[in-house]
């Protein structure tokens, strides 16, 4: 294939027009029942940005939930080693539940409130998204439902455990390869049939606009 890369320009790379589109790449390819859903999630996170009540509640979370900033930690071993360059790692596996998963579930889960969106549904592979939106509709009081296949649940019963003990309902997801692909695809087909109740906490890097901007 060849690459475009060089006729996107680095604005375009960074956030999306108008149409959620960077240069080529992006947009909706949803149902129909989910197109509003969508103009109401980008409404509410335009609305959100510019209000400071918003801010001050995810800062405090994030300070006082989730314990960040995380740690910037000097690998020293690894900088002597390579000689002229110094590593620092960024310590997200400090935060509340081990991953930087919590920073994106806290956001989305406050969008959700503003929408009156009370039933939360995500997607999870090895299970940390899954932790993590569970984790914070138990903080919030909001429903869980996680969509796991049936090998990642096999592979990963200590996440599954914990995701039931903090109330969350795990959907094991048998079709297709029944790992992490297949349970985006039934998270979106439980999000058409439940669009007016449900907001849908993506952890993966896909998504329709305008989760990648979120």
């Amino acid at each position: 294939m060849t690459s475009t890369s060089s006729n996107i320009d680095h604005e375009s790379e960074s956030l999306p027009n108008s149409h959620g589109r960077f240069g080529p790449y992006g947009g909706k390819f949803v149902p129909e029942t989910l197109m509003a859903a969508l103009t109401e999630l980008e409404n509410a996170f335009d609305a959100a940005k510019q209000d400071d009540s918003f801010w001050e509640e995810f800062e405090g979370l994030l300070t006082n939930y989730v314990g960040r900033p995380s740690a910037m930690y000097h690998a020293k071993n690894v900088s002597e080693k390579l000689g002229s360059t110094q590593v620092y790692i960024k310590r997200e596996d400090l935060n509340h539940t081990g991953a930087h998963k919590i920073n994106n579930a806290i956001g989305q889960a406050l969008l959700a409130k503003r929408l009156g969106k009370k039933r939360i549904i995500a997607e999870t592979g090895a299970g940390m998204h899954g932790v993590a939106t569970a984790t914070v509709c138990a903080q919030m009081g909001l429903d869980c439902i996680v969509y796991m296949g049936d090998t990642d649940i096999a592979r990963q019963s200590p996440n599954v455990y914990r995701m039931r003990e903090l109330g969350a309902k795990v959907e094991p997801v048998t079709s297709g390869s029944r790992t992490l692909k297949d349970a985006t695809n039934e998270a979106i087909r439980d999000w058409v049939s439940n669009v007016e109740t449900t907001h849908y906490i993506i952890g993966s890097v896909v998504g329709p606009h305008p989760y990648p901007k979120l």
